[in-house]
């Protein structure tokens, strides 16, 4: 039966939390993350190592081995169908053909004994029940789609016999072979040189504009995130601090972790020699401090901060916030034009 959810989105989550085994006791690493990505949008979600970006979305396609985790609470609906009470047999349905998913390094997400060929046709002949002949020949359709040449020899190639770009490509045809609704990206640029990064970047939005595809696309690296998305969302330490449109977050961020994370970004006309880091680090799952968990990293932090953590709040056309001062971050920015 399909639950009460936000007709504009594709993909919603809800009050997700989702915790680990630490000494056999569950630890939440992701406490209560809320957001949705809309049919068509490239979506970003950024944060430091550790902020909770891959465990959600993980969650979303189930693939965390339980245990040593387990959701604790929440929902994510898809097409307003809750993915979290489906059985495996159903959710199998979903997870490569509604909803793929692309890998940070794909040397160790293709298996390097088969041709690349194979791999690809077996996902298409698992969901889509092609004959095998039919399968190749829509693997190469796919090879050409994403860029690669002479398609056809190249299902011959073994991972081994290509570039990281090639079979960063590889897993982009393969995830996209069954023709997805949503393609959730996780970091998919990080190992590759900034060429092929861009190339990757560049295809990623012709394939947004020219199938309609939506994409949840996971980084720590804020350039890419103005490069690529519609809408980014910023986590730290399991928790969402800012939810707004890429224009919005860019010219006025709320938060000042995100402001901090701006801080950091290297920029061209930069004349100092050290580049901005912000103080500390993300802690771990097991050391959460108290109230809001950034305030010991922030310069903003006061008595209240430490005591209660502040509730994701609409700040105004959308642009969700989790901070007791974003008023006064505000007024500073508007004062400092």
């Amino acid at each position: 039966m399909k639950q009460e959810t936000n007709q504009e989105y594709l993909l919603e989550i809800k009050d997700l939390t989702t915790a680990f085994l630490f000494d056999g006791k569950p630890v939440p690493v992701t406490v209560n993350v809320s957001y949705g990505i809309k049919k068509g949008e490239i979506l970003g979600i950024v944060g430091e190592s550790g902020s909770g970006k891959s465990v959600t979305v993980k969650s979303v396609l189930r693939l965390l081995p339980s245990p040593p985790s387990s959701i604790l609470n929440g929902e994510i609906y898809f097409h307003g169908q809750n993915l979290l009470t489906l059985k495996e047999k159903e959710m199998q349905k979903i997870r490569g053909n509604k909803i793929s998913m692309i890998f940070q390094e794909p040397m160790t997400s293709l298996n390097p004994v088969y041709t690349c060929g194979n791999q690809i046709t077996e996902t298409i002949m698992l969901h889509q029940h092609l004959s095998k002949e039919e399968a190749l020949k829509k693997a190469a359709r796919m090879l050409d789609l994403v860029g690669i040449p002479a398609p056809e020899s190249r299902l011959k190639s073994y991972p081994h016999q290509l570039s990281g770009g090639m079979r960063q490509r590889v897993m982009i045809a393969m995830a996209l072979s069954c023709e997805p609704e949503l393609l959730i990206a996780d970091e998919p640029t990080t190992a590759l040189d900034p060429t092929i990064q861009a190339q990757i970047i560049t295809l990623i939005k012709e394939l947004r504009d020219s199938i309609g595809l939506s994409v949840m696309y996971i980084t720590h690296d804020l350039a890419v995130v103005a490069e690529i998305c519609d809408r980014v969302v910023v986590m730290y330490a399991g928790m969402v601090m800012e939810i707004a449109e890429i224009r919005d977050l860019f010219h006025a961020p709320l938060h000042p972790y995100t402001q901090g994370l701006m801080q950091a970004m290297p920029r061209i006309n930069q004349q100092s020699e050290m580049l901005y880091n912000i103080p500390g680090m993300v802690p771990h799952a097991t050391q959460m401090p108290t109230g809001c968990r950034f305030q010991p990293r922030c310069p903003y932090a006061t008595e209240v901060c430490s005591q209660a953590c502040p509730e994701l709040v609409d700040a105004g056309d959308g642009h969700m916030v989790r901070c007791f001062h974003y008023e006064k971050l505000r007024k500073e920015r508007v004062q400092n034009g």
